[in-house]
């Protein structure tokens, strides 16, 4: 290898989920198809962007030696929506990432891994000039938001790009980009005059390019230039679809492979890669990733640095020319400019023979319509409320969208924006107006176009952000202008594959609720009131309020209100909640106060949903079960807070009540009537729940003796273990004490600890110990520089989270 350069080399990870957010709660719905995980954003966070903050690196009897931080090394760029979902719902990882960042820039010369991204994904060369400059400018504020610093280069939605996408990101403060090498039509040596062609992938990706906006003519559109790095196409397709991430050995000797070492002058070996690749579409990739990093890089004299770092230590001395620059531009996942995003070119992912694309044409057509209309809007009712240019409103409102919820925020945008701050209807109006604009670019956001059929999951996640922007819109309409009668005209010219739907079938039966989001949220509110739970209920949205009416016989009427004053929306039902013998729970929700809807009690409780419909037409009636999944999460936690402890007494008592004894469970000819069996088991299992949840308290030895008397017995009657819910209980109470053994080195959490892991692989609990593991880290380290000093004790803990422990 070159005594002058080493082997420099960058992996990029793109790391970005489309937003998913019910437009009308601002939260991630179940999604069954990410189970067990409560959605997609959950199970790949679970997979992907948490492990990657704490890679593993294992012992050749692999136990963990140690965890490192990918982020440390990677080029990232995480999608604003994702990292505002990351922040939320996983804090460690985000601040993880966030350290990342900091550790790169102190390495690096100022320059950190971290990049931002045009904000919800959207093609860029098909947006208008102010939406291009909106999402570049919410890109850029969401970053300096997260990192503390301004972005050096932004990540482009499917790399798409052209002529008026450059001359915004050059406008903006953005140095580079990262592109396809497909995309690059032609290159020069700066100062040249000769074009060499490139357009079949001849252009080497080991250099930086120079991109100068110029117009057809040459002429220059504005000042500057944007510098851009092309990542290496075969590794980076080897990455995806040839499992490098497999065995670090490989992939880095396919890393040295693509690096001449007879070259005199430097090289960046640049790859760029779906940071799922890293854990979700290949598992364990993160920890592949940690061992080139960590182990082989150092070994190799390979150089791990970011693309910030090389273009300041080797400025371009090549300009290029990208396809189709001065027309609708370019992608990495399109070879026909950006047809994939408005037209049936060719590009798709696969379905059957007879499928087509001609569907994309309709959609994106219908959501310009919208935003058309949206944007005409904007301009006539912002103009009144404020001296700002109404666009530059626009901008300054992602101060508000990167942290929802706070209030101050809200409150320092609307002072530093409106003419009268302090008058509730107009700002309520501007926020409005906003917020039809956030959706109606949501609604671009590129996944609805670039899979295979319009009923897909992310064309129909646009839609439902169009419908919301368009209610938001009807204040603004003249009387008989229908905007959604309009759209769905456009969408009828639209053909599913799967099912012939026209586009408007599609929209009518996927992206509209038979029942409103807010009838569905009250509801849950007047359910928690009937059920008596709500003294325990926390989880309160600042919009609903509720009152309990009257009650009787298995029957509530509960008023609710919900009033969201930022945007002036409001609504108020009467609900009566009723459930039946068997315990099924109906929520009839009329309009208005009681006294306006005259709901009062039914006679018979019994009544089926189809009844209460007939008794109530003019009423959405509800059945529990058909609630929002979160509100029966929310519900079912209040309740097991409420009565497991109750319940579990209950049936610990029911052999000895009813005289029937638990050997009869022993019988090998089953003579015992299935149901009796079932709540003899269920017996055993009540009594050890009952003494694990005490000694999760209250740490006994004799209720721990006890715990493993029964799981023997159990065991040997045959029964099988159901304690769903309770390693999250587990796993909380193993968190706080290991918090109190890395204060304190408290030998009663010590105990407390080593004992609930045995308890826990008794009842064969799942817990999630990847948290655990990441929590105990610092400590290991501790032990490990003395492991027979004073946290000997914690051995077996080490073990159960398998890490390597010398043993004597």
């Amino acid at each position: 290898m070159s005594d002058k350069h080493p082997l420099y080399f960058t992996i990029h990870g793109h790391f970005y989920q489309p937003p998913r957010e019910n437009p009308w709660t601002g939260v991630i719905e179940n999604q069954p198809s990410a189970r067990p995980f409560h959605d997609w954003n959950d199970r790949i966070a679970s997979e992907c962007y948490s492990p990657n903050s704490a890679s593993r690196i294992l012992s050749e009897h692999g136990h963990i030696v140690d965890i490192v931080n990918n982020y440390d090394f990677m080029s990232f760029n995480m999608g604003p929506t994702l990292m505002s979902w990351i922040r939320t719902n996983t804090p460690e990882t985000y601040k993880r990432i966030q350290e990342a960042d900091k550790r790169s820039r102190e390495r690096l010369n100022g320059h950190g891994n971290a990049i931002a991204q045009v904000y919800n994904h959207v093609i860029m060369p098909l947006a208008s000039e102010q939406d291009k400059r909106t999402q570049i400018h919410w890109g850029i504020e969401d970053f300096k938001f997260h990192f503390g610093r301004m972005p050096e280069a932004m990540w482009l939605a499917e790399t798409a790009i052209n002529l008026d996408t450059v001359v915004e990101l050059i406008k903006a403060g953005i140095k580079f980009t990262i592109l396809s090498p497909t995309q690059a039509d032609s290159f020069r040596k700066l100062g040249d005059s000769e074009w060499k062609g490139c357009a079949n992938t001849d252009i080497d990706t080991t250099r930086p390019y120079r991109i100068f906006p110029r117009d057809k003519e040459g002429n220059l559109v504005c000042d500057g230039y944007l510098d851009v790095f092309f990542y290496n196409p075969w590794l980076s397709s080897a990455v995806g679809f040839e499992h490098l991430l497999r065995n670090a050995d490989t992939f880095g000797g396919r890393i040295r492979d693509a690096w001449d070492a007879n070259r005199e002058d430097p090289q960046l070996v640049s790859i760029g890669t779906d940071g799922e690749s890293y854990g979700h579409h290949e598992p364990f990739g993160d920890m592949c990733a940690a061992w080139l990093y960590n182990r082989y890089a150092p070994e190799h004299n390979m150089v791990p640095v970011n693309y910030g770092w090389y273009l300041e230590k080797f400025p371009p001395q090549h300009e290029v020319l990208l396809k189709n620059f001065h027309g609708e531009g370019c992608a990495w996942s399109c070879a026909h400019g950006v047809g994939r995003w408005y037209r049936d070119c060719g590009c798709s992912t696969g379905g059957g023979p007879d499928w087509n694309q001609k569907w994309r044409g309709p959609l994106r057509d219908a959501f310009n319509h919208l935003k058309a209309l949206a944007d005409e809007i904007f301009i006539n009712e912002l103009q009144h409320l404020t001296a700002v240019d109404p666009w530059d409103v626009r901008n300054k409102y992602v101060d508000v969208l990167i942290a929802p919820g706070d209030s101050y925020r809200l409150k320092s945008f609307l002072n530093a924006t409106l003419l009268h701050p302090h008058d509730p209807d107009e700002c309520a109006k501007a926020v409005r107006l906003l917020e039809i604009q956030k959706f109606c670019m949501f609604s671009f956001t590129s996944c609805g176009w670039f899979f295979n059929d319009i009923e897909g999951l992310e064309p129909v996640q646009n839609m439902r952000y169009a419908l919301r922007a368009m209610e938001l819109l009807k204040p603004f309409l003249p009387e008989g202008r229908d905007i959604k009668a309009e759209v769905l005209e456009i969408l009828a010219k639209a053909t599913s594959n799967e099912h012939k739907w026209s586009g408007a079938e599609v929209f009518k039966k996927s992206a509209e609720e038979d029942v409103p989001a807010f009838v569905k949220q009250m509801a849950e509110r007047a359910a928690i009131y009937h059920l008596g739970l709500e003294d325990d209920y926390l989880n309160k949205d600042y919009r609903l309020t509720a009152s309990k009416i009257s009650s009787r016989r298995r029957q509530t009427i509960v008023y609710t209100t919900y009033n969201d004053l930022t945007i002036d929306e409001h609504h108020a039902s009467t609900i009566l909640v009723l459930n039946d013998a068997l315990g099924r729970v109906n929520l009839v929700v009329c309009n208005g106060d009681p006294r306006e809807c005259g709901l009062s009690f039914v006679d018979n409780p019994n009544m089926t949903t189809e009844e209460l419909k007939a008794a109530f037409p003019e009423a959405y009636v509800v059945r529990m079960r058909d609630l929002m999944s979160d509100s029966l999460k929310r519900i079912n936690q209040l309740s097991t807070q409420r009565h497991l402890t109750e319940v579990t007494k209950t049936f610990s008592k029911f052999a000895l009540d009813h005289g029937i004894p638990i050997d009869c469970l022993a019988d090998p000819d089953h003579t015992l009537p299935d149901t009796m069996r079932k709540i003899l088991s269920l017996e055993i299992n009540a009594k050890i729940h009952h003494l694990a949840l005490t000694y999760l308290d209250t740490p006994k030895d004799e209720d721990f003796a006890r715990i493993h008397e029964l799981i023997d017995e159990a065991k040997a009657l045959d029964t099988t273990f159901s304690f769903g819910g309770t390693g999250r209980m587990f796993h909380r109470k193993l968190m706080g004490l290991i918090e109190n053994v890395e204060r304190n080195q408290d030998e009663a959490s010590v105990r407390h600890i080593t004992g609930l892991i045995t308890v826990a692989d008794w009842l064969e609990l799942y817990i999630d110990k990847t948290t655990l593991e990441n929590k105990v880290f610092p400590i290991y380290k501790k032990f490990m520089e003395d492991p027979n000093g004073k946290l000997a004790a914690l051995k077996p803990m080490f073990d159960w989270l398998n890490f390597e422990v010398p043993h004597a």
